[in-house]
């Protein structure tokens, strides 16, 4: 649900608004008289904005870039970007919060990374929640996305918005068509085409060589695990069972899971050696396996891949399946990232006014496209419709990182093909129909300091159970182990914090 905010405030409203701001300057009531207009403070000269941003090319976007002077022009703010490679961006940041010698703003990649938690409680950063409502583009964001930023029940940020639930199915068309099959709808139909694409021979080529879906590991996750266990009605990472937070390995629906991914282990409706696999993709790559769940953004590029091998294959989205509570499909965090303002470079609220000001700028439908494409006619062209991008390469590194300064997304037009466009209308049919995580607001110090630990507790027994190696009895004593290795705590600790906002 987005925050209800104030339509665009008229020319009335503006001028009184600027009456106020000059009032200020001759001595008025700082934090009373300056409002959130989203103008930029254009009736004040270019607001001077220093930043750091992580880059993820090895060329940066240039000083000088008529992106950039653009960017400038319509939020009236003369920018100086410090950029730093994303691989060495958290170092650097943890390092600069340290000295307090910190920029205006910058983009703190981990909201809840230990240092920045505790740099927000020493009171290092402005508090920007109350303000959001009073512009017209921040006032639209995601109240769910806030709560997953908040630390301590508090909004020190402006989150860099992402999908909020990108997950669903990949699945061969073309092997549903030979076999006469409709895309899945439920638990039961999801099983019964796995088993269909491993043994109707739905590549036509007379030999049982295929597979129903592909898994492969991400990092210790299984691809795929947390996505069927919300289709079969069980929690995304956590859930509240009786007013309490519980994680969903301690749940029935998170046995029931690894009961139907052992099911299709003994059946051979997956890939074997799913445990070593570091990335699942590749099985779908090869032509071997008919589905693959995910990010449905990967859909355009698994085509593409399988195609070099079985020219006619033919990728189709699935996003909704139905379990035993109904259509339901896992929210992300909604967000990478978000962007700080400090207090030690930050001093008054009026400043602080000015730059949530610019940010509302920024996320206007004509310059979240300019960061997305840049120029038209420099950056890209377009010709009866269809968008093409410069080949230049001094024109392609003049937009380079350019969505490392896009908060909102909500108005980026969709240039790709059909599968990427099909991608984006179900990303925001997910979002109807996601679970969120009723924990993701809250920090847990315990977790921060062992997460990882347990998490491979949890992990490694889930996959021996898949495989046969222990049983229910051995898949509670690894539940024990983890509660014994600090499980316990991060419970207590996950509900001590939800106890303070459920007052």
């Amino acid at each position: 649900m987005n925050r209800r905010h104030r339509k665009t405030l008229g020319k009335a409203g503006a001028l009184l608004t600027t009456a106020a701001l000059v009032m200020t300057a001759c001595g008025g009531n700082e934090g009373d008289a300056v409002q959130g207009t989203g103008d930029g403070g254009a009736n004040q000269g270019p607001l001077p904005l220093t930043m750091m941003l992580p880059t993820y090319s090895p060329e940066q976007m240039p000083a000088d870039s008529p992106v950039l002077k653009q960017l400038e022009e319509k939020t009236n703010t003369k920018l100086t970007v410090s950029w730093v490679p994303s691989s060495s961006y958290t170092d650097k940041l943890s390092a600069t919060v340290a000295s307090g010698e910190l920029p205006k703003t910058f983009v703190a990649l981990e909201p809840k990374a230990s240092y920045i938690v505790n740099a927000a409680r020493s009171g290092m950063f402005w508090e920007v929640g109350p303000h959001l409502k009073s512009y017209p583009n921040l006032g639209k964001m995601s109240d769910l996305v806030l709560k997953n930023i908040s630390i301590d029940g508090k909004v020190y940020g402006v989150y860099r918005e992402r999908d909020l639930a990108r997950f669903g199915l990949m699945i061969r068309q073309d092997w549903l068509t030979n076999l006469g099959l409709q895309p899945p709808k439920t638990m039961d139909e999801l099983y019964s085409v796995l088993k269909a694409f491993a043994t109707g021979d739905p590549d036509k080529n007379g030999k049982q060589d295929t597979l129903g879906l592909a898994v492969g590991m991400q990092g210790s996750n299984i691809a795929g695990f947390k996505d069927i266990l919300v289709y079969m009605g069980g929690a995304n990472e956590w859930e509240l069972q009786d007013g309490k937070l519980v994680p969903a390995h301690m749940t029935e629906a998170y046995l029931d899971t690894m009961k139907f991914y052992k099911k299709l282990y003994d059946e051979k409706l997956i890939n074997q050696d799913f445990a070593i696999v570091q990335d699942g993709r590749a099985v779908m790559y090869k032509g071997q396996a008919g589905l693959w769940i995910d990010n449905m953004l990967d859909g355009k590029n698994i085509e593409e891949n399988i195609k070099k091998v079985h020219p006619d294959a033919k990728i189709n989205l699935v996003n909704r399946i139905s379990g035993p509570k109904g259509e339901r499909t896992r929210a992300g965090s909604g967000y990478l990232g978000m962007y700080m303002i400090p207090k030690t470079s930050v001093k008054t609220e009026a400043e602080l006014k000015q730059i949530l000001a610019y940010f509302d700028k920024v996320s206007e439908k004509e310059n979240q496209n300019l960061m997305k494409y840049g120029i038209e006619g420099r950056q890209f062209t377009l010709e009866n419709g269809t968008y093409k991008p410069t080949q230049d390469p001094k024109a392609k590194a003049e937009v380079t990182d350019g969505n490392q300064f896009m908060i909102l997304q909500n108005e980026v037009v969709n240039y790709g093909t059909e599968l990427e466009k099909l991608s984006t209308k179900l990303f925001q049919d997910n979002a109807t129909i996601a679970l969120a995580n009723p924990a993701a607001p809250f920090i847990s110090n315990t977790e921060i300091e062992k997460g990882k630990e347990l998490s491979k507790i949890i992990a490694d027994a889930t996959v021996k159970f898949i495989m046969g190696a222990v049983d229910e009895a051995g898949w509670k004593q690894a539940v024990d182990k983890w509660l014994q290795s600090g499980g316990t705590k991060v419970i207590e600790e996950f509900n001590a914090e939800y106890a303070k906002t459920a007052k």
